[in-house]
């Protein structure tokens, strides 16, 4: 079941593979020049568990991508076991309850449990009884997407939670799903979303109205995006420098090691910096959506499609909302962001696109 020949190697993407690998040393530089924490080594434990992703990249390319969907809902089950488990054996952190520890390990379930939903949404939208993909797929999707949300919405992680919706959809475009029903999905989202506001809690329904207006509290609900702009566009150009970056050495910009890690680099190394990083994301998301392109069946071509746009959904969303062009919601940027199960899971979406482009001849 697992094993790589000769045909494998000679299929691997190396260019997907380069531009991850420049991705994450731009992470540990970054990192070790922020000296976070008391003895300053986060650059030193990304990089392990960067170690750690490389090997579960190698054994996920390894086995065939089929089987993987085959396995789908007994990975969807221990991904919901985890989601779970999280009230149970949870660590709580800033008011959040979504790390289980382990010893020295810290592990966030939710963001493993991104790929087990990549993989069960692509074996509920290629099953026979989802055929042709219209109103009957979404009624069986929106159950395996509605039941991991709630649970990643109660510890409270609602930026997570949102995030699988979108995965959702470009999947079901994907597959065939008509426009017509796309909109009347996004109607009845629109309606419902008096609701939605019903149900946040107060400081998620204050980072909305602080996106709405910037200004509403500088030394508070917004402060940290307000910081993150000054970090932005203090960079100018070609950057402050490192010993320059007061607002990240200093520490006037929160999280600057996770979610706000791209205004870091925007203010060491300035716009055209930043056009570089970005480069490097279009890159590796281009390399994605052509592996899905070329796949020459459907399960492949949604395998490399859900792991592509989950990678893509994520840096979307964490570059808007660090430069105030969306609600900040807490998402980390892929393969840069400090965390040990974002650099996991990143990878492991790697090793599934890399099992799709390995397996094109057979």
């Amino acid at each position: 079941m697992v094993g790589i020949d000769r045909r494998l190697l000679e299929n691997v993407d190396w260019a997907l593979l380069g531009a991850a690998g420049a991705l994450v040393l731009t992470s540990a530089v970054t990192l070790a020049n922020l000296n976070v924490g008391r003895t300053g080594g986060a650059a030193v434990r990304q990089l392990v568990w960067f170690g750690v992703g490389l090997v579960a990249l190698v054994v996920i390319a390894s086995i065939d991508y089929r089987r993987l969907v085959r396995a789908a809902p007994a990975l969807y089950l221990l991904g919901l076991a985890g989601l779970g488990a999280v009230f149970v054996l949870g660590r709580t952190v800033s008011g959040a309850r979504r790390w289980i520890v382990w010893g020295p390990l810290s592990v966030q379930p939710s963001e493993i449990f991104k790929i087990c939903f990549v993989l069960m949404a692509v074996w509920v939208i290629t099953s026979r009884w989802a055929q042709p993909v219209g109103r009957t797929a979404v009624a069986l999707t929106l159950p395996i997407v509605a039941v991991p949300a709630l649970l990643i919405v109660k510890q409270p992680d609602l930026g997570t939670a949102v995030m699988l919706f979108p995965v959702l959809v470009i999947l079901l475009v994907g597959a065939g799903m008509r426009l017509r029903l796309l909109g009347g999905l996004a109607l009845a989202g629109v309606a419902a979303a008096p609701l939605a506001w019903l149900v946040l809690r107060d400081y998620q329904r204050e980072r909305i109205l602080v996106f709405l207006d910037p200004l509403r509290d500088p030394l508070g609900s917004a402060y940290n995006v307000i910081q993150a702009k000054i970090a932005i566009g203090s960079g100018q150009l070609l950057g402050k420098g490192v010993a320059g970056a007061t607002q990240s050495r200093l520490a006037f910009l929160p999280e600057r090691h996770t979610d706000f890690i791209f205004a870091v680099f925007a203010e060491t190394w300035g716009f055209v910096g930043c056009l570089v990083l970005l480069v490097c994301y279009v890159l590796l998301l281009l390399r994605g959506f052509d592996i899905a392109a070329s796949a020459r069946e459907p399960v492949g071509r949604l395998v490399a499609l859900g792991a592509t746009s989950l990678l893509a959904t994520q840096v979307l969303i964490n570059v808007g909302m660090v430069t105030g062009l969306l609600p900040v919601v807490g998402i980390p940027l892929p393969l840069m962001s400090y965390g040990g199960s974002s650099m996991l899971a990143s990878l492991m979406a790697l090793g599934l696109l890399l099992s799709v482009r390995m397996r094109q001849f057979q």
